[in-house]
């Protein structure tokens, strides 16, 4: 009896010592399954971490790529548009100075002056009958009052007339620019067409004059006149630009 006892003694101490054999392995295989699968989620972790920080960076680097390429778009479209400025400030420059000098045609409105000889006949007390023709001290005067009340073009029968134009007589007869000319005289001006028309019918002013000597005068603004370039450019031979080396 004690043997029989004895035995199933030792078989409780073998299946305890398997069940704390089993149950260890079990504890060490859980612990284990857990540690891997921190493990792995802590490289999941650090792989995403980096991932996130690198396109981070990226995005950053893009941003001031970007921002660069911006400021230079701007750059150039500041530059581009100086230069056209520039171009274009030197063509209407270009464009006004052939102008003045007469070498181009121009348009506009204005007013148109004919101006012939006096109706009047009076016998010679007043000084005989050239006293009643048109001189070129007349037309002298009427283009100095078209230029003052801000005409921008003048013509005197189809001749342009410019800064160094000349209005002469010879031999009784009246040229303008070398070329002769007669009456009945016409002038083309163009500008502020209320300007120019105070401007010639102001009171003692050289129409006045004339119309008291029954000169035929006749003054018509319009909305479109048409000045044609000079016949001959001037030519300068003594007259050259200063270069910065000439400069004193």
């Amino acid at each position: 009896m004690a043997s029989l006892w004895r035995g199933e003694k030792r078989w409780v101490l073998a299946m305890t010592l398997v069940c704390f054999a089993l149950g260890g392995l079990l504890a060490v295989h859980v612990r284990t399954q857990q540690l891997r699968g921190a493990t792995e989620v802590g490289r999941q972790t650090s792989a995403l971490t980096w991932l996130l920080t690198d396109t981070r960076a990226q995005l950053e680097k893009q941003k001031e790529e970007t921002e660069r390429l911006r400021t230079r778009v701007a750059e150039y479209e500041e530059e581009a548009a100086s230069e056209k400025g520039l171009i274009r400030l030197m063509m209407d420059e270009r464009r006004n100075s052939r102008i003045a000098l007469g070498l181009l045609p121009v348009q506009g409105p204005g007013v148109e002056l004919i101006l012939d000889d006096s109706t009047m006949r009076t016998g010679g007390e007043l000084g005989g009958q050239d006293f009643f023709v048109v001189h070129d001290i007349y037309l002298l005067q009427v283009e100095n009052e078209l230029w003052a009340a801000g005409a921008e073009a003048v013509s005197l029968n189809g001749h342009r007339l410019i800064s160094d134009s000349a209005i002469t007589c010879s031999a009784r007869l009246i040229k303008v620019n070398d070329v002769s000319i007669s009456n009945p005289f016409v002038f083309l001006a163009i500008g502020n067409r209320d300007n120019l028309t105070s401007a010639l019918n102001i009171r003692g002013g050289i129409l006045d004059q004339l119309r008291v000597l029954e000169f035929q005068v006749k003054l018509t603004p319009k909305d479109e006149i048409v000045i044609p370039p000079v016949a001959i450019a001037t030519k300068y031979e003594y007259a050259q630009p200063v270069t910065k080396e000439a400069e004193p």
